[in-house]
C-alpha cells in the first residue's frame, strides 16, 4: 500500500484534475496526501519598461500569494470532503522542479501533470516534469492532459528491458500491482543494442510476479526497429486496454535521449495513460 502520496499543485488548468485523482487513489490506500505548491510567479504579469519593473513584479507576487492562498483552502476542503488527511508545503527556494522534489522524498509517490505549453499559468519553467523524474529519488506518476482517469492500475503495461531502471519500476509500482487485474510485460526488441540481456529469462520475473501477489503476467514482445517507441508503448497499451503503464525513466543517458530521442521524452510528449516512472 502506498502510505503517503504527494501531489504537484500550482495554478494551471489541471490543478484540480489532479487533485480528484490523487484523492481518489489516497482514499483507496488510506494514505496520507501532501500537496506541494511549487510555481513562478506567472512571467505574463511582468513588463519590460524599466520604470514599472519593480511595481509589476509586487503587483505580481501579491495577485500569486491571493490566489495561492484560496488554493490552499480549496485543496484542504477537498481533502477533508474525501475524508482524506493531508498537509501543505511549498517552498520559496529554488526551481518549481527542485521545490516538488525536495518535499516528495517523504512520500512513496508524486503525481504530476504532463506538460502543457499552452498553460501559462501553470509557471513550472523548462522541463519540470524531466526534472522532478531525475532527482526526486521516488516514482513519479505524470497524468496525460486530456482524460478522466476514475481508475488506475486495473489493467498494467509494464515495459521490461531487463534494465536497472525497469527492475526499480517494478518493485515501486508494487503497492499498485497487488490489486491489479491484469498484467502485461512488455518487451520491445530495439535490435542488436537489446539482445545482450535476452539470457535473463521470463519465468524469472512471472517468478518474482507470483511471489508478490501480481497478477499471473502475459509476455508481449514487440519488433521496434523501425517505428517510435513511444508509439509501440501506448499502442501496447490501447490494444491491452490498459489504465497504467510502468516503466523506467531515462534508462539512456539523457544526453543520448536529448540528441536521439528515448520512450522517455516520447511518452512524456504524447500520453494516453497515466505513467508510473522510475529512475
Amino acid at each position: 500500500m502506498f502510505r503517503r502520496i504527494a501531489v504537484h499543485l500550482d495554478h494551471g488548468a489541471d490543478c484540480q484534475r489532479r487533485i480528484d485523482f490523487c484523492l481518489r487513489v489516497a482514499k483507496a490506500h488510506d494514505a496520507h496526501l501532501t500537496g506541494i505548491y511549487a510555481s513562478y510567479v506567472a512571467p505574463g504579469y511582468f513588463y519590460d519598461e524599466a520604470g514599472l519593473w519593480v511595481r509589476s513584479m509586487d503587483k505580481a507576487v501579491q495577485i500569486n500569494e491571493k490566489a495561492r492562498s484560496a488554493l490552499q483552502k480549496s485543496f484542504s476542503q477537498s481533502a477533508q470532503d474525501a475524508g482524506v488527511a493531508a498537509s501543505w508545503r511549498q517552498g520559496e527556494a529554488g526551481t518549481p522542479a527542485e521545490c516538488a522534489a525536495r518535499h516528495a522524498r517523504c512520500s512513496d509517490m508524486l503525481v504530476v501533470g504532463q506538460a502543457n505549453p499552452q498553460d501559462p499559468e501553470a509557471a513550472t519553467g523548462n522541463d519540470f516534469v524531466e526534472q522532478v523524474l531525475l532527482s526526486t529519488g521516488r516514482p513519479v506518476m505524470v497524468l496525460p492532459l486530456a482524460g478522466t482517469f476514475n481508475t488506475v492500475g486495473t489493467r498494467v503495461v509494464y515495459c521490461w528491458d531487463r534494465g536497472r531502471e525497469a527492475a526499480r519500476a517494478l518493485a515501486d509500482a508494487a503497492p499498485l500491482l497487488r490489486h491489479a487485474a491484469a498484467l502485461q510485460v512488455l518487451t520491445l526488441d530495439e535490435g542488436a543494442d537489446t539482445r545482450g540481456d535476452r539470457e535473463i529469462p521470463f519465468e524469472d520475473l512471472a517468478a518474482y510476479c507470483s511471489c508478490h501477489g501480481f497478477p499471473q503476467p502475459e509476455h508481449e514482445d514487440r519488433d521496434t526497429r523501425d517505428i517510435d517507441i513511444g508509439n509501440a508503448i501506448l499502442t501496447a497499451a490501447a490494444d491491452f486496454n490498459a489504465d497504467l503503464i510502468v516503466m523506467g525513466a531515462y534508462g539512456h543517458s539523457r544526453m543520448r535521449e536529448l540528441v536521439m530521442g528515448g520512450a522517455t521524452r516520447s511518452l512524456l510528449k504524447a500520453m494516453t495513460a497515466p505513467v508510473l516512472f522510475s529512475h
